[in-house]
């Protein structure tokens, strides 16, 4: 039922809906009408932001596209990304027609900050910049006045700050060119490591070019793959004598009985007395069976992630039904799903975990000590494993970072595509609000915070270590 944002985006791009339009095609009618939508649909709506607060900025922006004699794609996304991101569901996306692989060339920004304390470092660049280059400016805007701007438009859970600069990190170069448009090239200036200010010259470079930048801060992330271009399977790493690492960048692989093979093959090669780190740093979700797989080693009684489930429609309202598409299960999941739910406050509520009979332990669990590491992006799935985690293994250790996702709920369920008539901009949104099992500790609006807390200082970033390791 779920897939994990960034596979949802390439998918939907394509969508596009059709049918009866009760008012004029036009951008800032995009706008209204997606929004018309996730009130009506969205579980939790106003979660976060008072209903007059979200019209408020629907209006202004609204008034803003109008204006605008035939808004871009970045100047419409620039007013979607200021709308959803006020609503703190770290699971809603939006396609623009724009950066879709279609859609023809790129010139993008090839530089990616790193907030270190409280200065914004060059993480990676074309050209390649020492460590230790401080981000002054980019084409004359102050790099932290940049830094401000676009933290405003990521869209993440509960509107946590960790999650918010974690998100913009991976998210630097999409954020930026909707607030500062795109050009052939750009100028960064910065300071040296020696002190020397210097304007850097940076040719726009396509998406495929960007993804390939090695940050220097690579090591914080946690180890990476030998073979970039193979999935992201899970793998052991030996980190000394006694602790060994079970790396878990995503969960976002379809093939479900490959990854449940391959964590079965890994967990036989433990003795069980080595202290194990389930490292989920990074890891943004995607499928929670990879996580339940894992769990069925490390737990030892029969346990859950999920209490209930809970929807506002269970069926798209007849207004909308033209713009929406379900892309991974049919409308009648979601109805048949909630047939017999019962009425609460407005919402239809089922109880328990409908995965519970696969959430069974092989034996009486991993008897070494075990340690989970976290940072802002741990979200979705990730953060469901924390949770069964949390509630049954009380002697596991977290360490790192408040983590991406809440850690008392999550709204990742029944992803449909709104696509709006006038422009095609797709918004991915999912319908069913989980709520996870209790856990010490969880306090609504944040995620889980570590019992031991990694702060990356500059020392670690400029000698290139990892502090959840030094940590252990």
């Amino acid at each position: 039922m779920r897939i994990a944002s960034f596979i949802c985006l390439v998918f939907v791009s394509t969508l596009c809906g059709c049918g009866e339009r009760a008012v004029p095609p036009s951008p800032a009618n995009d706008l209204r009408g997606v929004v018309r939508f996730l009130e009506e649909a969205h579980p939790q709506p106003h979660a976060y932001v008072e209903p007059s607060a979200l019209t408020a900025v629907v209006d202004a922006e609204a008034a803003r596209l109008e204006a605008l004699q035939a808004p871009s794609d970045l100047e419409l996304g620039l007013s979607f990304h200021r709308v959803l991101s006020r609503l703190g569901d770290g699971h809603l996306a939006l396609a623009l027609p724009l950066f879709q692989p279609e859609a023809g060339p790129l010139s993008l920004l090839p530089l990616l900050p790193k907030r270190v304390g409280g200065t914004l470092y060059v993480d990676a660049s074309t050209p390649t910049l020492p460590r230790g280059s401080v981000l002054l400016s980019i084409d004359g805007v102050d790099a932290e006045e940049v830094w401000s701007t676009l933290s405003e438009l990521v869209l993440v859970d509960a509107n946590h700050p960790t999650a918010r600069r974690a998100a913009l990190e991976r998210g630097f170069a999409r954020h930026f060119h909707l607030a500062y448009g795109m050009r052939e090239r750009y100028v960064a200036r910065v300071r040296l490591p020696d002190g020397e200010t210097r304007d850097v010259t940076l040719d726009g470079v396509e998406r495929d070019s960007l993804a390939t930048l090695t940050r220097y801060s690579a090591p914080l992330w946690g180890p990476q793959p030998e073979d970039h271009s193979q999935p992201a399977w899970p793998w052991l790493v030996r980190l000394n004598p006694s602790t060994v690492l079970l790396r878990m960048p995503s969960f976002g692989i379809a093939d479900q009985a490959e990854y449940a093979r391959r964590v079965d093959a890994l967990f036989a090669q433990l003795a069980g007395s080595d202290t194990l780190v389930l490292d989920l740093r990074g890891n943004e979700g995607g499928l929670r069976t990879h996580g339940i797989a894992v769990l069925n080693h490390v737990l030892g009684q029969p346990y859950a992630q999920w209490t209930r489930m809970a929807v506002r429609t269970r069926n798209i309202p007849e207004a909308h039904r033209a713009r929406v598409s379900f892309p991974f299960v049919p409308e009648e999941a979601l109805s048949s799903r909630f047939a017999r739910a019962r009425q609460e406050d407005g919402r239809f509520v089922l109880d328990g975990d409908p995965l519970a009979s696969m959430m069974q332990p092989r034996g009486e669990g991993y008897p070494g000590p075990v340690v989970a590491f976290i940072d802002g992006a741990t979200k979705s799935a990730a953060v469901e494993l924390v949770a069964a985690l949390r509630a049954f293994r009380p002697d596991a250790l977290l360490i790192g970072e408040e983590s991406g996702g809440e850690c008392g709920r999550h709204i990742g369920e029944m992803p449909v595509a709104y696509t709006t008539p006038a422009r095609s901009v797709t918004v991915l949104v999912s319908l069913i609000e989980l709520t996870h099992v209790p856990t010490r500790g969880c306090e609504p609006g944040h995620g889980f915070r570590p019992d031991r807390a990694i702060v990356y200082d500059e020392r670690a970033f400029l000698q290139g270590r990892d502090p959840y390791v030094d940590a252990l």
